[in-house]
């Protein structure tokens, strides 16, 4: 009877730094893991590799718009002259604007309804979920509109 064979500690490879480097440039950032469950929740299953949602709900001059791509998520939000643009890539970060300070109030992709509504309740409006301009490379337009209207 011959023993099982096993592993000797010379057949184990260490994972070198450059490995390392390579190793972290590849894994998905929370951008990307975020927009693709939404996604999968929605039931949306793109073949092109750089997919898009955008999404814009509109009142008078006030505008909220999600834009949703396969390596990130975001949003910008417009009242009064104003503007805070956020998107999350690896980490929440503003692009080019926070007048409103929204960055650290910044959830989850998933929650961002949570954000509309204390945007709403602070500049005493109302968003119009109903009515949202909604452009898709992928489809699903009826799907994404039940989704927003749902926030």
């Amino acid at each position: 009877m011959q023993r099982p064979r096993t592993r000797s500690r010379r057949n184990v490879q260490l994972l070198r730094p450059e490995h390392a480097v390579l190793a972290s440039e590849t894994r998905a950032n929370t951008g990307a893991l975020a927009a693709a469950a939404w996604l999968a929740a929605r039931g949306l299953f793109p073949t092109d590799p750089n997919w898009f949602v955008r999404i814009s709900v509109e009142t008078g001059e006030t505008r909220f718009a999600i834009e949703i791509f396969a390596q990130e998520w975001g949003y910008a939000f417009r009242h009064g002259g104003r503007t805070s643009w956020i998107r999350v890539t690896d980490i929440p970060f503003v692009h080019g604007w926070d007048d409103f300070n929204l960055l650290d109030r910044t959830p989850r992709l998933e929650s961002v309804g949570s954000l509309m509504r204390i945007v709403e309740r602070d500049h005493g409006i109302t968003l119009d979920r109903t009515c949202s301009l909604i452009e898709s490379s992928i489809g699903g337009e009826d799907l994404i509109a039940a989704w927003v209207r749902s926030l």
